[in-house]
């Protein structure tokens, strides 16, 4: 064998060697999460010298490896990744299947001084294509994602890529220090909705501050009438600080404008979501103060291992469980998280307005900061 063939082969065999060498790898470390305001989550990856782009995938796979994995994608734009490129067969991939969740545009971090590839993820992704296997995935606490690496962009399959399976962990806690105003668009959009179309209003809240006050504001124009009101209150982990107010301070407050009404009762819905502690839980009538403080003083604020919450189930609640008097009827809703996207569920939003239409019922909100 001459020597020009051995260097020639010596210099295949490192050829390869690098190749297979590439760090494809997304660890622990290389990963960080957050929840937007404007809804859904925002992904963020490490971006290594041999990664070029990011494509989010299925991680089941069959065994066999002949059932494929599809890419998440989203039906609408958003500006993040809406005008990221993806290749397949060698071909650009029409937007009309849907926008991937793919990025090839890294970008510059100042406060952690590294470059990552940022993916924006909504609530409700699909996979596969209507002539195949398909469906929605809602993303939550528990969704199983499959960050895919490409050493060359727009995913493109010609070049190497490695999978690395993650899985999405969710503990809702309240941020320290002042309420910013972030409110999440998701939940002044669901809360107006339903408060304009049951004859109600939409009031902002900063938080423990003022949630009190509040409460009083919509209720002040019933003086003079019989009132029955039932608090619909989210009580998942992030409200904890706002129901330690409630706790403190509203029935204090309320000593002194129960006596403009002619009767006053008050009921209360807990809710929570599915697969937490609770559901719904009710809190039945009453007009005495000392009980209710009662049972605000056992109001727990715990779990809510996404953002969405079973808010149409406790609104359904608070209008059907309760036995209405002749008087102004009220439902007061609280709460800092939309309701899901598509129902969990057998209730969905227009059985809550049905309901409340039916009961003469109006519904007030409040939208606390996420």
């Amino acid at each position: 064998m001459s020597s020009a063939r051995i260097i020639s082969l010596l210099f295949f065999f490192t050829h390869i060697q690098t190749l297979f060498a590439q760090d494809l790898s997304v660890n622990g470390g290389d990963v960080w999460v957050s929840q937007g305001a404007d809804g859904g989550y925002h992904l963020y990856i490490r971006k290594k010298p041999d990664i070029s782009s990011i494509l989010l995938v299925e991680t089941t796979r069959d065994p066999a490896l002949l059932e494929p994995n599809y890419a998440y994608r989203t039906n609408s734009y958003n500006s993040i990744n809406g005008d990221e490129l993806r290749i397949i067969d060698g071909k650009l991939l029409p937007q009309s299947s849907g926008w991937s969740l793919i990025d090839s545009t890294p970008e510059f971090i100042p406060e952690i001084g590294i470059y990552v590839f940022h993916i924006y993820i909504p609530f409700l992704i699909q996979y596969g294509y209507p002539w195949t296997r398909n469906g929605e995935v809602y993303v939550g606490n528990g969704t199983y994602f499959n960050i895919r690496a490409f050493t060359l962009p727009y995913a493109d399959y010609n070049g190497f890529f490695q999978d690395n399976p993650f899985i999405l962990e969710i503990t809702q806690e309240p941020l320290p220090g002042p309420p910013a105003l972030n409110y999440m668009k998701d939940t002044e959009d669901a809360f107006e909705r339903i408060s304009r179309k049951s004859g109600g209003l939409l009031i902002h809240s900063s938080g423990p501050d003022d949630i009190v006050e509040t409460i009083g504001k919509l209720i002040s124009d019933e003086a003079g009438q019989n009132l029955d009101i039932v608090l619909c209150l989210d009580t998942t982990a992030s409200m904890r600080n706002d129901i330690a107010a409630l706790r403190t301070k509203l029935i204090d407050s309320a000593r002194g404008f129960v006596n403009q009404f002619k009767s006053f009762r008050v009921g209360m819905v807990l809710f929570r979501d599915y697969n937490d502690a609770y559901l719904t839980k009710i809190i039945p009538w009453t007009s005495d103060l000392n009980k209710f403080q009662q049972t605000l003083n056992g109001v727990q604020a715990a779990g809510g291992r996404d953002i969405p919450e079973a808010v149409h189930e406790g609104l359904y609640e608070a209008i059907t469980k309760f036995q209405w008097r002749d008087a102004k009827r009220i439902v007061i809703l609280i709460g800092d998280a939309p309701p899901h996207i598509k129902p969990r569920g057998n209730i969905s939003e227009n059985m809550v307005l049905e309901a409340a239409n039916a009961a003469n019922v109006y519904i007030h909100s409040i939208v606390l900061p996420q």
